[in-house]
């Protein structure tokens, strides 16, 4: 990675910062896009997730920014993220490669103060990092401007476009039209594809994919790093039943369903089998969701259950289970979910979707359009308990529950106050 980034010009504090993240020589999607990035071109990096994408944008940033200060309320380059924890985790790569570079980076999420973050812009910030919807109103209450724009990010940009943050993204580009453009995602169609091209018509589009599976590649998937290549299809009447009896076998395990009210009723089901299980959605509050994720990668909790909330972008290690209760909504939602296991070198861990009969062909057609070989499993059939041990692994004896000290016995006696006096009789 060094010796790439020397031959782009890169400064040796910022190579020096880099190395202590990374060591040997770039992905795929790295080699390709990082000269297009470093030089200031508008570009769009389409990759699986945990290929190195974010330290592309990291390492044009603090390159592009590196020499020159800031004003207060002027940041040079914007950084977005869909959420309040990849907003942290980019910031975090970033404020990293930049410290070599003796730029400031600071965070703007939701959940917090509006005041604490105008009173943060009062002194320089050179990369403004946040959420699309808390940018927007330190926009528009003009605690932010684009004066001095240099670059902005898009993280996860087919999400950013997509109905839920298409007007503060629009917001945020017209205000940055100036600024050179550095996309990225895991996942981009033709249409995302078109959509960026007009807003930038110089868009260089750099995508890199993993090679189809084979049938060795599947039976090995838990052992190989890598982007997961195989899905487990659990075809049963009751996947939350099901999924609390799964959760034994699992010791770091993301459990994704559909909707929010969904997250509470199966976590206190793995919990009442024994399993240190946590949840969390997008409206509990920030301190809540770090708390959740704490849980989980300390190893108090054996499982999290989550929504979409957990699908995108976040580096979580050594998730064993990936486990869809419920179809994904969609192939990004199958591709981003999977994507928290085998992340990087790491190695694959088991993804699973638990699903009722008649859901099967739609999730069978959603695996296959992403690159994934599929694996029926029926737990009617005598050979389920053998397929499933072969899949999921035994079950791992459930932590032991302490014994509660039973309550002390009352007395009988009536309380006395400490005060009580008897009563002197009066002589006549």
């Amino acid at each position: 990675m060094d010796e790439a980034l020397a031959a782009l010009g890169v400064s040796v504090p910022i190579r020096h910062a880099v190395s202590s993240l990374v060591s040997g020589p770039p992905s795929d999607i790295q080699a390709a896009a990082l000269g297009d990035a470093v030089g200031g071109r508008d570009l769009l990096a389409v990759a699986p997730t945990g290929s190195g994408k974010s330290l592309v944008f990291a390492v044009a940033v603090a390159h592009r920014l590196a020499g020159s200060p800031s004003v207060p309320g002027r940041p040079r380059a914007l950084v977005v993220a869909p959420t309040r924890e990849l907003a942290a985790q980019c910031a975090e790569v970033v404020a990293e490669v930049c410290a070599g570079a003796g730029l400031r980076v600071a965070s703007f999420v939701g959940g917090q103060p509006l005041s604490r973050d105008r009173r943060a812009l009062v002194a320089p910030v050179d990369v403004a990092v946040g959420t699309p919807g808390r940018l927007a109103d330190l926009l528009r209450g003009g605690a932010l401007t684009a004066t001095d724009a240099t670059v902005v990010v898009l993280d996860e940009v087919d999400q950013l476009l997509g109905p839920s943050f298409a007007d503060q993204t629009a917001m945020l580009l017209a205000a940055w039209e100036g600024a050179t453009l550095l996309a990225t995602t895991a996942t981009a169609d033709d249409a995302v594809v078109e959509d960026m091209r007009g807003r930038r018509p110089g868009l260089a589009v750099h995508r890199v994919t993993i090679p189809s599976p084979t049938a060795a590649d599947g039976a090995a998937s838990s052992t190989t790093s890598g982007p997961p290549r195989r899905l487990v299809v659990v075809a049963t009447a009751d996947p939350d039943a099901f999924a609390a009896t799964l959760a034994s076998r699992c010791r770091r395990a993301l459990f994704f369903v559909p909707r929010r009210d969904a997250v509470e009723p199966l976590r206190a089901a793995i919990a009442a089998t024994g399993v240190p299980a946590s949840g969390v959605d997008g409206s509990a509050s920030p301190t809540r969701r770090a708390s959740a994720f704490a849980e989980l990668t300390s190893g108090a909790a054996r499982v999290l259950v989550t929504t979409d909330l957990a699908g995108r972008g976040l580096d979580l290690a050594a998730i064993g289970h990936v486990v869809h209760v419920g179809p994904p909504h969609s192939v990004a939602d199958l591709v981003h979910r999977s994507g928290r296991t085998g992340r990087g070198d790491a190695a694959t861990g088991v993804v699973a979707a638990l699903v009722r009969p008649h859901e099967v062909a739609r999730v069978r057609a959603q695996a296959t359009e992403a690159g994934m070989t599929v694996e029926v499993v029926n737990p009617a059939d005598r050979s389920a308990g053998e397929r499933l041990t072969a899949a999921f692994g035994p079950e791992i004896d459930r932590p032991r529950r302490r014994r509660e000290p039973a309550p002390p016995a009352r007395s009988r006696r009536p309380a006395r106050s400490r005060d009580h006096r008897p009563k002197r009789k009066h002589r006549s």
